[in-house]
């Protein structure tokens, strides 16, 4: 798992201002209750999607394509994997947070359902942005 957290790890700060570093996955992943997706391509990670579920409440909790690799189905794949397992676990809703400026991603989420249910202003920061906050029924 260590070569796959330092994949993902790599990622995580290419795309994310917050990045997660290898120790902080794997101390994610010492919980039953996190979940890990990842698709690979020749062998090296293409995407990742993490998200917990307790007692039929989910979070999305990270998502990202590498830039080379998008426009291919990737997130779209991962995503729907991520609500089969979710149904298969009885959980009655999905969360997420995403910045208001990352359009594909707001896309992605509107084309499986999940309505934009709260905006928390100016939440992130390094560039500043509103967090949408989405929700889905199950």
């Amino acid at each position: 798992m260590a070569d796959l957290f330092r994949e993902i790890a790599r990622l995580e700060e290419k795309y994310f201002s917050d990045a997660w570093s290898e120790e902080m996955l794997a101390d994610t992943f010492e919980y039953d209750y996190n979940h890990l997706l990842v698709e690979k391509r020749d062998g090296k990670v293409a995407g990742y999607l993490i998200y917990s579920e307790v007692q039929g409440e989910a979070e999305l909790l990270r998502i990202a394509v590498d830039k080379s690799m998008r426009r291919q189905g990737i997130a779209r794949s991962l995503m729907s994997d991520m609500l089969e397992e979710l149904t298969s676990f009885e959980a009655e809703r999905v969360s997420l947070e995403v910045r208001a400026h990352n359009i594909a991603a707001v896309k992605l989420y509107k084309a499986f359902g999940f309505k934009d249910i709260f905006v928390r202003e100016n939440y992130y920061h390094n560039p500043e942005d509103d967090a949408l906050i989405f929700q889905l029924e199950l």
